[in-house]
């Protein structure tokens, strides 16, 4: 039986593979890279093995799946120099905002789904907001729904709005400027046109797409569910309840599938288009936006999943499919010889 490592920030028992491990009886080594001894190739964790969690010092597995976050660029780099190119995937998993626009912008198909986006320069907000248009700005890296503000024009001054959701009015010129500049601190930040949600239970709702990679190198829809913000919110990183999108997208009609099956192409083409560009990738997650003409809009893409998401929604064949649907990949990977190119799944078709 071959070895699969999980590389971690820290390591630690998960106790949702404790349970995949008895149930299907793969082996695991979940390692941390401060435990690698390179002279040696061995590192020291826990190995899980048909349920069974045992401490001790290991060979090095035959391949890797990075679940550190941010990744460890050099531990990987190093990995892969021991391993062979390809064993390890996830190579990124902080992904920088602008980069990931960038890279999809490239695809002809998925263009006409993303809402401008541009690097945020201060002095040139003004521009941005002259056509009335709304926008939001937030960190290029990271930050879990930290930090982001909504912009809106309104006559001689720009309503900002935060996380607690009261506008404040903000004079145009250098007041507005400097609030900008105070709210950055430092940091590279994104200003990406506002996409007005439809509205479910009273508030705006987002859908979340797991896309990862099957046994078979292929991309496919692991999961998938819709965040229903507050009311009054414009983030759903603030909401009130978890449900499935074919339940937001009632208010559809019969359109309702249509639009999510166009979502679910949509993913997977965007994994395709960012699986080498941002590093070998196994598995991202795809966020929408619906406006109230039924058109989806990509607003975010995270190389790591909130797979602590999927266990309060409580589909327990879901969560299982996002937990077991890498290892399926990691253990092709250790099998094979590395891979050349990128796998896709069935993504033919009109979106």
């Amino acid at each position: 039986m071959i070895l699969m490592g999980l590389l971690l920030n820290r390591t630690q028992r998960i106790p949702y593979y404790q349970k995949l491990s008895t149930k299907y009886g793969f082996r695991v080594l979940l390692f941390g890279e401060d435990t690698i001894n390179w002279q040696a190739r061995t590192a020291a964790g826990l190995i899980l093995s048909r349920g069974t969690w045992t401490e001790g010092t290991y060979p090095l597995p035959n391949a890797v799946y990075n679940r550190c976050y941010p990744e460890k660029p050099e531990v990987i780099a190093r990995l892969e120099q021991f391993l062979g190119e390809g064993r390890v995937f996830n190579t990124r998993t902080l992904f920088d905002k602008l980069d990931v626009h960038q890279v999809l912008t490239g695809s002809a198909a998925l263009r006409p789904f993303l809402p401008e986006a541009h690097e945020l320069v201060p002095e040139q907000l003004a521009a941005h907001l002259a056509d009335g248009r709304k926008w939001v700005i937030k960190p290029r890296r990271g930050q879990s729904g930290r930090n982001v503000y909504l912009l809106e024009p309104a006559g001689e001054f720009v309503l900002v709005t935060s996380n607690i959701n009261i506008p404040l009015p903000i004079p145009k010129g250098e007041p507005f400027l400097a609030l900008v500049e105070l709210l950055q601190m430092g940091e590279k930040y994104v200003v990406q046109e506002y996409v007005q949600g439809a509205v479910f239970s009273g508030g705006v709702f987002d859908v979340r797409f797991v896309v990862q990679k099957n046994g078979r190198g292929v991309w496919n829809v692991a999961g998938q569910l819709s965040r229903v913000a507050r009311e009054g919110s414009f983030i759903t990183n603030q909401y009130a309840s978890l449900s499935y999108p074919s339940r937001v997208l009632s208010s559809f009609g019969s359109a309702g599938k249509r639009i999510l099956a166009r979502m679910g192409k949509l993913a997977r083409l965007a994994a395709v288009q960012l699986d080498g560009p941002l590093g070998r990738l196994g598995e991202i997650c795809v966020d929408f936006m619906v406006d109230a003409e039924g058109r989806p809009w990509i607003i975010e893409v995270n190389g790591k999943p909130d797979k602590g998401l999927f266990h309060e929604f409580g589909d327990e064949q879901m969560l299982e499919r996002i937990y077991l649907t890498p290892l399926t990949y990691l253990r092709r990977l250790g099998l094979s010889a590395p891979e050349r190119g990128k796998g896709v799944g069935s993504t033919a078709g009109n979106i």
